[in-house]
């Protein structure tokens, strides 16, 4: 029998349910793994950026306790600083010049308004601790700036001071001369002073208090020396050169230091000659200003600097004048006309 049934019609074979095929399940695969490298690289990046995070805080931590550490460390020593700088200024007083004092002074406040400030709080941020930091740091700049100038005045004062001191002894002199020489040296090299400026003051005042002692105990034996109250005495050196020239013959005779010329101090012993022959009258000077000690004797009609210079040591007032252990100048005015005469003392 004949079959007449349309093939195409036919319907397809069943397909098998809940089974894939080899190309399926390979594909399928495929994008499993896919998405499971994805995932994997995410998770991955995440645990990264987190410790990345913990270490910046760590970081951020250490640095905001470092400049905790740094300005409490950098507090303490300006502290030090602040009263080594004010044994300096105490020391130097009466030697170095008062401008330079004043300067040093008022940068000690600037410190110590600094250091007297409240301490931050931890929570302060690290801005906050770095400006601080950056105030105290100027102040002591500002503060080690003035310190220089204080040295230079005690080496400028001081080495005319000891000058000046000329029956200091020899060791105090010379120890004074050595502490006068290393601060120079600190100074010409641009080196901090400040270990140097206080030793120095000390010994330049030591030699002073030496000359001091021995000025005042050659006056003293001058002055209670039998037989010589009101003259030369035994033995002293008779004036036959010009007054400066008696005058420190007869001091070296009582164990005082010489005079030195001066050319402000003749200048107004001649104005002072120069006056009283022109008036006719004889009449002190008014002190003129710039000396520490001053005084002036004056005569007329004496005609040679060796007769006034014995009549002047004749007169205790006078004589007096001429042995002071605080004078260090003099000069000598003179109007010839008339023997006018008049002789000042500085120191």
């Amino acid at each position: 029998m004949e079959d007449v049934s349309d093939p195409a019609a036919a319907p397809p074979p069943p397909r098998p349910r809940g089974r894939l095929t080899g190309a399926v399940k390979a594909a399928i695969a495929a994008v499993v793994v896919v998405l499971a490298v994805g995932a994997g690289g995410a998770y991955a990046y995440s645990d990264h950026e987190a410790r990345q995070d913990a270490a910046a805080r760590h970081t951020a931590a250490v640095h905001l306790e470092a400049a905790r550490t740094g300005l409490e460390l950098a507090e303490d020593s300006a502290v030090e600083l602040e009263a080594a700088l004010t044994a300096v200024g105490t020391a130097a007083a009466g030697i170095a010049d008062r401008s330079t004092l004043d300067a040093l002074a008022a940068a000690v406040v600037v410190l110590k308004n600094e250091t007297d400030m409240p301490a931050f709080p931890r929570s302060a941020p690290l801005s906050a601790l770095n400006d601080r930091r950056a105030d105290l740091d100027a102040a002591v700049a500002a503060a080690l700036a003035t310190v220089p100038a204080v040295g230079e005045s005690v080496k400028t004062v001081g080495t005319a001071r000891l000058s000046a001191a000329g029956s200091a002894s020899s060791e105090s002199a010379a120890s004074a001369k050595a502490a006068l020489a290393a601060l120079s040296a600190y100074l010409a090299h641009h080196q901090d002073p400040r270990g140097l400026i206080i030793p120095t003051v000390s010994a330049v005042k030591a030699a002073e208090a030496s000359s001091a002692a021995a000025v005042a105990a050659a006056a003293q034996a001058a002055r209670h020396t039998s037989g010589r109250r009101n003259g030369a005495g035994s033995g002293a050196p008779v004036c036959t050169s010009d007054v400066l020239t008696c005058v420190n013959q007869v001091r070296a005779y009582y164990g005082l230091h010489g005079l030195s010329a001066n050319a402000s101090l003749n200048t107004t012993a001649q104005a002072c000659a120069d006056r009283m022959a022109s008036s006719g009258q004889m009449t002190h000077s008014a002190y003129t200003g710039g000396w520490l000690y001053w005084g002036e004797n004056i005569a007329e009609g004496y005609g040679s600097s060796v007769a006034v210079f014995n009549a002047w040591m004749a007169s205790p007032g006078h004589r007096a004048n001429i042995l002071e252990p605080s004078y260090t100048q003099m000069g000598i005015g003179h109007v010839s006309a008339g023997s006018w005469w008049c002789q000042q003392f500085g120191g």
